[in-house]
């Protein structure tokens, strides 16, 4: 009689890191670093109406849309670079021999273009209140503002407001302009955002580094102030050296800035150490100096390239010819997509990085799953050997696990057994 044996599945629960980047459970997910913004919340151009609104709308926000929409936005940044020239040339010393009202025209001019281009993005986004409202409250809405309103604030108070403190903290954003352009591209925001990415996965590292550096400083510092402060004297009310001179470390403080200027390798040299023992223990602050520039920019540049490289992989041309991806998490999502090749698929298209405490985790899991599949065969071994035997078949459970342990688990155990009644 024939007997067959059905064995259950093994389903032991893994608990292996994930190796894979774009895991949705994986704490590096790309899309989690910067938030989407208004961008990615606006709706399709083509929904928005009328048809002049949505034609301003891809002008100003769109510049691949159409050819007069890059011309306008080269004009742009041109205006912007102009600006930001005038506003730096009125500072050199050589040109205020220039009359006043010529730099007034021209702020005046480029002002007044300003303002017309602001105005038409007010009306551009105005296809919603919650859509305007979102780009007001946007970085660059409020760039926009506060680059034209130290002008109208001078025509109100009827002076000039460059030289008030609290008002050329204003005019100072009209140079953040420049930035402006660059949100169209996506290599800049890539960069950003790698930037980004390597700090947060190396911030582990860095603190641990940060505060060995504290450490450092606090126990150097205090050190030298004991060796290099001198003697107190009572007229001039601080520590005097052996010169009787004042002390240049008559403070725990000033002794910390000299360790953090020669640990940085800045060396401005209006404070050293004067005497032998003190001179001593500047020697391993230098020889410090150069592992705390190693140091950090081995592990950031190792980060930036694995993440640098992660993203830039999954770069492809915009699926519609006039929206320009606002961030590199739209490469990324767009990354994420199945793969057609045959030889090649997502995962493998993208580097691994498994540190050694990931490594050693996940063998650590490993060995405990082959602790709990040896007992799981060794349970269902002990099963087939009374089903065999309450069968009478005299067959040895080792001699059949012998030849099917190079098996996958209980697929070999699994077969079906021929025997007599």
């Amino acid at each position: 009689m024939a007997t067959s044996i059905r064995l259950g599945p093994l389903t032991p629960q893994s608990d292996f890191l994930e190796e894979h980047p774009s895991s949705p459970t994986s704490p590096e997910d790309i899309d989690d670093v910067f938030d989407s913004g208004p961008h990615h919340a606006e709706p399709h151009p083509d929904t928005i109406r009328p048809v002049w609104k949505r034609e301003l709308h891809l002008l100003l926000e769109h510049p691949t849309s159409s050819p007069s929409a890059f011309l306008f936005h080269v004009c742009i940044t041109t205006l912007i670079l102009v600006s930001a020239l005038v506003t730096t040339l009125e500072t050199v010393p050589a040109f205020h021999a220039i009359s006043g009202s010529v730099w007034f025209g021209l702020e005046t001019s480029m002002v007044a273009l300003f303002t017309i281009e602001y105005l038409a993005r007010c009306i551009a986004w105005s296809y919603s209140w919650s859509s305007f409202l979102k780009w007001f409250g946007s970085f660059f809405g409020i760039l926009d503002l506060l680059a034209i309103l130290p002008y109208y604030i001078e025509i109100a108070l009827q002076q000039d407001t460059s030289t008030l403190f609290r008002f050329s903290i204003l005019r100072t954003f009209r140079l953040l302009r420049v930035f402006r352009p660059f949100r169209y591209s996506s290599t800049l925001l890539l960069t950003i955002e790698v930037m980004f990415l390597s700090f947060r996965r190396s911030q582990h590292a860095l603190l641990a580094l940060s505060f060995f550096v504290m450490m450092v400083v606090i126990v150097f510092s205090t050190l030298l102030y004991f060796i290099e402060r001198g003697s107190w004297d009572e007229t001039l009310g601080t520590f005097i050296n052996s010169d009787g001179d004042p002390s240049q470390f008559a403070s725990i403080p000033a002794a910390a800035w000299f360790v953090i200027v020669t640990i940085t390798t800045v060396g401005y040299g209006e404070i050293t150490p004067r005497s032998f023992p003190g001179r001593l223990i500047t020697i391993p602050l230098l020889v410090f100096g150069l592992l705390l520039i190693a140091l950090p920019s081995f592990v950031l540049g190792r980060e930036f390239s694995i993440v640098w490289n992660e993203m830039s992989n999954g770069e492809m041309p915009p699926t519609t010819p006039y929206l320009l991806p606002q961030s590199p998490n739209h490469l990324m999502r767009r990354r994420r997509t199945p793969i057609s090749s045959p030889h090649a698929s997502a995962i493998d298209m993208v580097p691994r990085d498994l540190t050694n405490r990931k490594l050693a985790q996940n063998q650590t899991e490993l060995s405990a799953q082959i602790a709990a599949l040896s007992t799981i065969v060794e349970r269902q071994g002990a099963m087939l050997r009374a089903l065999l035997e309450r069968e009478g078949v005299g067959v040895d459970i080792t001699e059949v696990v012998g030849k099917d342990k190079n098996s996958a688990g209980p697929s070999g155990l699994g077969r079906r057994t021929n025997g007599t009644s």
